[in-house]
């Protein structure tokens, strides 16, 4: 198995607004993060779970 097959094989699964993203989204979310200005609660989730350090490029949560 390649390493990026592997890479792939390791990520959680995650879902947008009840569809399965592939690695390919998940991605595109990552690289997008900093010019969203509003983030979707199910995103801000996504990116909680997968790039913690990347929060804090998020614009605040409303609930804060």
């Amino acid at each position: 198995m390649s390493a990026a097959r592997a890479y792939y094989h390791s990520m959680p699964i995650e879902f947008l607004h009840g569809r399965v993203l592939d690695p390919e989204e998940l991605e595109e979310i990552r690289q997008q993060i900093e010019e969203f200005d509003a983030i979707d609660p199910e995103v801000r989730g996504i990116v909680e779970r997968n790039w913690p350090h990347l929060l804090a490029k998020l614009t605040p949560d409303d609930d804060s």
